[in-house]
C-alpha cells in the first residue's frame, strides 16, 4: 500500500512528464449519494464521464475532456488515495435522513479504494476538493 501511494504521488505532480507515466486508463472515479428521495451515481475515467440522477433510470454519458481529467488529476494529487478508507466524515446528518449518504471509489488498476459512508454536501476536508470536482462536472453533464 505504501509503495501504490509513493508511486501515486510521485505520478500526480505538476509537469507533464509524471502525469503521462501512470496509467491513466486504469484509473477511475465515483460518487455516489444516495437517500429515499436522492439517487445521484457518478462515474469518471479517462474517456467519459457517466451520471445517473434516478433509480432505474439509463446513464447520461460525454465524453471526458482533456482539460476535466486534467481538473480531475489536479484535485486528485493531494489526496492519500491509500489513507481514504481511514477518513473521518465531519458530520453525521446521514444518520438521521438530514443528508444523503454519499462514498467516493478510486479504482486504479483494479485496486479499489472507498470512503466510509458521509454526508452528501460535506465530504471529508481531505477529500472535499475532489467531491467538488466531480460534482461540478456531473452537472455539465444533464
Amino acid at each position: 500500500m505504501k509503495y501504490l501511494f509513493i508511486f501515486l504521488a510521485l505520478v500526480f505532480t505538476d509537469n507533464q512528464c509524471s502525469e503521462s507515466k501512470i496509467n491513466q486508463d486504469a484509473l477511475s472515479l465515483e460518487y455516489s449519494a444516495n437517500s429515499r428521495g436522492l439517487y445521484k451515481n457518478i462515474k469518471v475515467n479517462k474517456k467519459d464521464i457517466s451520471v445517473i440522477n434516478k433509480r432505474d433510470a439509463s446513464a447520461f454519458t460525454k465524453g471526458c475532456s482533456e482539460g476535466d481529467w486534467k481538473k480531475l488529476l489536479n484535485a486528485l494529487k493531494p489526496v492519500e488515495v491509500d489513507h481514504i478508507p481511514n477518513l473521518k466524515a465531519p458530520s453525521n446528518n446521514r444518520l438521521f435522513d438530514g443528508a444523503a449518504i454519499a462514498r467516493l471509489k478510486i479504482n486504479y488498476e483494479g485496486t479499489l479504494y472507498e470512503t466510509k459512508p458521509f454526508d452528501h454536501g460535506n465530504p471529508p476536508e481531505e477529500i472535499a476538493a475532489l467531491v467538488k470536482e466531480i460534482l461540478t462536472l456531473a452537472k455539465n453533464i444533464e
